[in-house]
């Protein structure tokens, strides 16, 4: 049954205020986790090696550095009924796959503590305390792989509250047991009868571990005490290395490493992490971004979405991008392989945004990854992330991060001729910048010259053939030709007073198109020293 924490813990003077959540009990309540290790890998089920799925769990040590004693209170066989102020313990497991990192665990069940040992040793003086339905302060405990493995309680993530820490004994999935047993509505808690060896553990589907990984994979441990105040949770989440190897129709874990605190994105080499919440109301969102380039006037955007611990969910994830902006190469993933429920992109405005079909919101503790190519180079803005669930504050999270922010050149379609001509910048056309040049891309050996006016001029010659440069006032650079790769470069220059300035080429080819003497390019207006979109 559920017990008043206030009273049972004696902190009823913290129990009437908002110090964070609607239910933190206090600065004083404070449960950690010290270590993880000992990975372990249970079985497989299915279809043949590499078609199945492989059942794994970890052990973690936790201790109590606060000052109030940690409720511990069992979802146990009591027939009075379950209680629910306990800690729960989250699994997540990813690794690095083609530049991002990515889950492979689905939504894990979650392990529901359920005695403290009350051990000395790890996180101050507990003295000589006896196993307890709470853990005392200074005290610690062992939740070993065997134990966080056990599915008498392990259960659906779906059930908790990862901001209040809160579960709701009442229908939920102990009290239904598997198969069904119990009565749904009596908080008494059923039986579980596992089917095989990987039911209800974390699983990762072998078709993500194929020959086995030993680096570049880890698993994630999060600690979830009903009221512990946000300000506590540093100390909640832990990541480490391990490996997976298949030998002789099996597999083996071994752990690797050091633990580190945080999310699991810390673990991403190379990007830059940042967190948002909504408000004291729900939890947090973290956004890790990787941004590489340009390669031919493309920056490659890689975003990776942590929900560490937001009960109502992501729906959305956008982010600001110029309206005259180009995008390829749309990348996202969740953590399933079913791909009717994959999330769908969208230009909307002066936003690129990935929007999550029905049932299908990125929970808390599950790892979402997002890709694109753009031709606007990156700076500081903010991500946002509708909430899925109705619910207590606002409607969105604003997450600060680095986004598609200064256009340096606008593409303007209306080239024509074969063989065809690309014009692009290359890098950025800021002041003291030598790099920047203009990039002409077409077949070897193809005679060219780039001509520049101010921008404004569209004169359709031909539907496919646009003449983009003002021929009554403008500039040209001397004839050249393409190397053996296709490419000519043209420097330019930088200059701090010079306007935006449109550049098309003009190719002598093969029946040029235009006036019996010419193909075109595409033309790009270059916004020397701008900063924002256009």
């Amino acid at each position: 049954m559920l017990r008043t924490s206030c009273v049972l813990l004696a902190a009823a003077s913290v129990c009437g205020g908002l110090m964070a959540q609607s239910n933190s009990r206090g600065p004083g309540y404070d449960g950690a986790l010290y270590e993880i290790s000992s990975a372990n890998a249970w079985g497989r089920r299915g279809p043949a090696y590499p078609g199945g799925e492989v059942g794994v769990s970890f052990e973690n040590g936790l201790c109590n550095p606060g000052t109030m004693n940690l409720a511990w209170y069992a979802a146990d066989n009591d027939p009075n009924g379950m209680d629910e102020d306990h800690p729960k313990f989250g699994f997540l497991v990813a690794k690095e796959e083609n530049g991002r990192l990515v889950q492979i665990s689905d939504w894990s069940f979650c392990k529901h503590a359920f005695v403290s040992t009350n051990t000395p040793g790890s996180c101050g003086n507990c003295g000589n305390q006896p196993w307890a339905e709470q853990m005392f302060v200074g005290c610690s405990d062992i939740y070993s792989y065997a134990n966080n493995g056990s599915r008498t309680y392990l259960g659906p993530p779906s059930e908790i509250n990862p901001w209040l820490g809160t579960w709701e004994a009442t229908g939920s999935y102990f009290d239904v047991g598997f198969p069904a047993n119990g009565s749904p509505t009596d908080g008494v808690k059923g039986s579980i009868t596992p089917t095989d060896a990987v039911m209800n553990r974390v699983t990762i589907q072998e078709s993500d571990i194929v020959g086995g990984l030993n680096s570049g994979m880890y698993f994630q441990i999060q600690v979830l005490h009903e009221g512990e105040p946000v300000t506590n949770r540093a100390n909640n989440v832990m990541s480490r290395p391990f490996g997976l190897s298949y030998i002789a129709g099996g597999w083996s874990a071994s752990t690797q490493g050091s633990p580190t605190f945080g999310s699991i994105l810390t673990r991403w080499p190379g990007a830059t992490l940042t967190s948002g919440q909504n408000g004291n109301d729900d939890g947090r969102f973290f956004v890790a971004v990787k941004v590489s380039g340009p390669v031919q006037g493309f920056w490659h955007y890689e975003y990776a979405v942590h929900n560490l611990d937001n009960h109502r969910g992501g729906a959305s994830f956008r982010l600001p991008l110029c309206s005259t902006a180009r995008v390829q190469n749309v990348f996202s993933r969740d953590i399933d392989k079913d791909p009717l429920n994959d999330w769908t992109m969208s230009r909307v405005g002066d936003e690129i945004a990935w929007t999550a079909p029905a049932g299908n919101p990125q929970n808390w503790n599950t790892l979402f990854n997002f890709a694109f190519d753009c031709d606007v180079a990156p700076g500081a803005g903010n991500a946002t992330i509708d909430q899925a669930r109705v619910g207590p504050g606002a409607l969105t999270v604003t997450v600060p991060t680095t986004v598609p922010s200064f256009q340096p050149a606008i593409h303007i379609t209306g080239g024509c001729g074969t063989p065809s001509c690309l014009l692009l910048a290359q890098d950025l056309p800021t002041t003291g910048n030598p790099n920047f040049t203009i990039r002409a891309e077409s077949d070897p050996f193809v005679p060219l010259a780039v001509f520049f006016s101010l921008p404004g001029i569209d004169y359709a010659y031909t539907p496919q053939c646009h003449i983009l440069i003002d021929l009554n006032a403008y500039n040209v650079f001397p004839l050249t030709s393409t190397d053996p790769s296709g490419v000519a470069l043209i420097q330019t220059g930088v200059d701090p007073t010079w306007p935006d300035i449109t550049f098309q080429a003009a190719t002598l080819i093969p029946n040029p198109p235009v006036e019996g003497l010419v193909g075109l390019s595409n033309g790009i207006t270059v916004r020397y020293n701008g900063t924002s979109c256009p």
